[in-house]
């Protein structure tokens, strides 16, 4: 069933703009975990790291649904070079972890 013109929603917009907002958002928090993370005890290390691998994994299916959707494929780029980011910061501070 068809909507009139002006009635439509525009999930498909809002849909992009959380993208991009999460993808700002996203170094901002490896920052804050690149500060954090040598200072953290091996409990708190492992949550961090594992909630910061969960809000990847997120933005990579948001991505791949955005991205297939439209020609979105720019928004890739950032979030596979946080992703490599994440895993050099957590092997760095994994290694200078004194637990």
């Amino acid at each position: 069933m068809r909507q009139p013109q002006g009635l439509r929603p525009t999930l498909g917009r809002q849909l992009h703009k959380l993208t991009l907002y999460l993808i700002v958002l996203q170094p901002l928090l490896l920052l804050l975990y690149a500060w954090r993370a040598p200072y953290m005890r091996l409990g708190e290390f492992a949550l961090a790291s594992l909630l910061l691998l969960g809000y990847q994994w997120a933005m990579g299916r948001l991505l791949f649904l955005q991205a297939r959707r439209s020609n979105d494929g720019y928004l890739v780029y950032p979030v596979v070079g946080a992703a490599l980011l994440l895993a050099l910061l957590v092997m760095l501070a994994a290694l200078n972890q004194r637990f």
